[in-house]
């Protein structure tokens, strides 16, 4: 299909409402300036696109796997984007080449490189690069950082205070432990396993609620992806909150004297 002269296949890519055309021929090309308020539908096969002062036909609508960002797409012939692009210098990102089944694709990509002198990459090591290189050079990455750092930054401050509100309320409670013979040690093990076990219960149901989430996501066609890194790194934030909460809150632990406790009641 996209073999015919000036001949594309259009994407939504994950937009809504991005890809529309006029319900009536009469508002498609108006020569008395644009028509804004003309009912809309659906681009469909049959339509046609101005891109670059060319005129080209829509052939088909694909519904590929959503991508991110959401943007729509339109596929074309190598030939007709050279007729319709600006100039360049480099016209070509890159070209996919399908392997014979049963061809080592690792071996496969190192022979292209060899013969050409370009980069030539397997599936799996194209998929890492772009993830690495939206790592590096998305803003979205940083975007989601600085959010990252201000929720934990809240957490620690919130869980912190918290914790150690509860820790000084309960001294007298700690007071008559230490009274009884229980050892400091003992006494801040039973802080630190509290703290633990808040922690353990935060992260599981954050963890279940982002799972959750992304199930939701992916039944509405949103792209979701949980690298195995992910938990991981959430396990270690929040583990860095509760350590820090917990080394606040066993300063009046540590500093707990059962005769002053008594004297202040």
């Amino acid at each position: 299909v996209l073999r015919e002269g000036d001949s594309v296949l259009v994407d939504a890519g994950a937009t809504e409402d991005k890809l529309l055309a006029p319900v009536h021929a009469a508002d498609r090309w108006p020569h008395d300036g644009p028509h804004l308020d003309a009912p809309l539908r659906a681009l469909a096969a049959g339509d046609e696109l101005l891109i670059n002062d060319r005129v080209l036909q829509v052939r088909g609508v694909t519904n590929m796997h959503p991508r991110f960002p959401p943007r729509p797409l339109v596929y074309m012939t190598r030939g007709t984007a050279l007729r319709v692009l600006p100039y360049e210098r480099r016209d070509t990102t890159f070209v996919l080449v399908r392997a014979m089944p049963g061809t080592d694709t690792a071996a496969l990509a190192s022979r292209i490189a060899a013969r050409t002198g370009l980069r030539a990459r397997a599936s799996s090591d194209f998929q890492g690069d772009t993830v690495r290189w939206y790592l590096l050079n998305s803003e979205d990455v940083g975007d989601i950082s600085a959010m990252l750092i201000l929720a934990m930054t809240m957490g620690l401050s919130v869980s912190g205070i918290m914790f150690y509100l509860f820790t000084h309320d309960r001294r007298r409670d700690y007071a008559v432990l230490r009274a009884m013979g229980l050892a400091p040690r003992a006494l801040s093990a039973m802080v630190v396993v509290q703290a633990l076990t808040a922690a353990a219960i935060g992260a599981g149901l954050g963890l279940g609620l982002c799972g959750l989430a992304g199930e939701v996501a992916m039944r509405h066609g949103f792209p979701f992806r949980m690298l195995v890194w992910t938990p991981l790194a959430g396990l270690a934030a929040v583990l860095i909150v509760a350590i820090a909460g917990t080394l606040v809150s066993l300063v009046p632990v540590r500093r707990l004297q059962p005769a002053e406790v008594f004297a202040l009641r």
